[in-house]
């Protein structure tokens, strides 16, 4: 059996990326997107390159360099599971947790698997945000 120490010191995978300028990410992003159809290599390795806090500034910064909503383009522009995988990276973790929970828990049965994943693996800190986010999705 591994060590909890051990384990604790590899959570998490995706750390702040060097040198990072969310002006020129938004710049990039856009110009993946420029055109007919997306160059979605690009936006996945953007993306998936650069930790969620730095997500949240190339966000605020694509907004104030084009006046439009990145992750609303995001949606225009892809489909499917690549859609969701990518505009559920580019929204705050504690907002994505809410939604797959809530995913989770609608239609006909649950899944379990799902709600153990997320609530198993996150500390009190995050479960409290996971809580005001659900609230704010809905409006309380």
């Amino acid at each position: 059996m591994a060590n909890p120490a051990q384990g604790a010191k590899y959570r998490g995978s995706i750390h702040d990326f060097p040198n990072f300028d969310p002006s020129q990410d938004a710049e990039a992003l856009y110009t993946a997107m420029k055109g007919f159809g997306s160059d979605k290599e690009a936006i996945l390795e953007l993306i998936t390159s650069r930790s969620n806090r730095q997500r949240q500034e190339i966000s605020q910064s694509y907004k104030s360099l084009y006046g439009k909503d990145l992750i609303a383009d995001l949606k225009s522009e892809l489909m499917g599971k690549f859609e969701r995988l990518i505009v559920g990276l580019m929204r705050p973790l504690a907002y994505c947790d809410a939604k797959e929970i809530k995913d989770a828990l609608s239609g006909i049965g649950t899944d379990e698997k799902c709600l153990i994943e997320i609530l198993a693996s996150r500390t009190n800190e995050q479960i409290h945000q996971l809580v005001a986010a659900t609230c704010t999705r809905r409006g309380n």
